[in-house]
């Protein structure tokens, strides 16, 4: 028998007779199997704490909790090990009693060396086979990942180039959502976020006004007022943004920081005109970020505010539109260090 494995050769071996004991240890160890002995069921499970075997051989009949619950406690904490009983031939119904609580095989006494090199064997294999099955799905999930990683990458790039494009087409906007990710990050930073917090924030930030690639042009650079159908299409690019990004970004955080960039505490915000705790908190920080943006970057229809005149805006919406605090903590942030706005 071919050594492939130290580990899984390694066997124990309960018995509580030792001539019994001794012909299982011999005769296992002739086949190249590591062995370890116990009495007891209670003593086998002391041994397998320590090390345990991919293999145990138990006696069905043994002083204190016997075999059947050996079968049960070995297969509830270690699920792959393979299990052999042996059993008398009276014992049948608890031998079907072990096979029903777990174990892989059995056979009878008084012990026939080729009946126990078999189940040997045939446990062995079963083994290794699973093993080998288990590399495989980890194997598979490790390329599936990677693809996905890969695709998730391919396509973000490509967001990050549309969202680009999407600016560059209008002077006004260009290079807004990498202010509003700088923002949002400062914010971030002063409001104490954890690190995968701050990560969702910078994506979500980056990308929270994706959706209006499907806005009409004649609306989004429309200098006059818009009429109620045209802002009805406006409060729409949240919800396309989440639904563009949905099958490759599954952060629902993410998603909802993106879908709720525009919701206000008060409720009057779009689109699902959620109140109070109900804005996601990355949505939260978001707003701020991005209305100050709006506020201090210049439209065909109005010249650019000053940091300072939209910091006040920002404070008249505290309570109402924006979260207080943020506000306070946004207002700290970018008075310590304008020059990095």
């Amino acid at each position: 028998m071919p050594r492939t494995d130290p580990a899984a050769m390694a066997v124990t071996v309960v018995e509580d007779e030792p001539l019994a004991q001794d012909v299982l240890v011999r005769a296992a160890r002739l086949w190249q199997y590591d062995c370890q002995t116990a009495t007891s069921a209670e003593q086998a499970l002391e041994l397998l704490e320590k090390r345990p075997t991919p293999i145990v051989v138990t006696d069905l009949r043994m002083p204190g909790k016997g075999g059947v619950w050996l079968v049960r406690e070995v297969r509830r904490r270690w699920p792959d090990a393979g299990i052999i009983v042996i059993t008398a031939g009276h014992d049948t119904e608890a031998a079907v009693e072990c096979l029903n609580a777990g174990a892989d095989h059995y056979f009878l006494k008084p012990i026939k060396l080729d009946e126990f090199r078999h189940a040997l064997e045939a446990t062995r294999r079963t083994y290794e086979l699973q093993r080998e099955n288990e590399r495989y799905r980890r194997y598979l999930e490790r390329t599936v990942c990677e693809q996905m990683r890969r695709v998730r990458s391919t396509f973000l790039s490509a967001i990050d180039s549309l969202v680009r494009a999407m600016e560059e087409r209008d002077p006004s906007t260009a290079g807004h959502s990498l202010r509003v990710r700088r923002y949002s990050l400062r914010l971030a930073k002063a409001l104490a976020l954890d690190r995968k917090q701050t990560k969702r924030l910078a994506l979500a930030a980056k990308l929270h006004d994706i959706g209006k690639v499907g806005i009409p042009e004649a609306i989004l650079h429309k200098e006059a007022r818009l009429t109620a159908a045209e802002d009805s299409i406006i409060r729409d690019h949240p919800i396309i943004g989440e639904r563009i990004l949905r099958p490759i970004v599954r952060d629902r955080e993410v998603l909802a920081a993106i879908r709720g960039h525009h919701e206000r505490l008060d409720g009057l915000g779009y689109p699902d005109g959620l109140r109070g705790e109900q804005v996601p908190l990355l949505a939260r920080v978001i707003t701020i970020a991005d209305c100050f943006d709006a506020l201090t970057s210049a439209r065909p229809y109005r010249d650019p505010l000053t940091a300072a005149e939209a910091l006040d805006l920002l404070r008249a919406g505290a309570g109402t539109q924006f979260q207080a605090e943020f506000v306070q903590a946004f207002v700290e942030v970018m008075r310590s260090a304008p020059a990095a706005c």
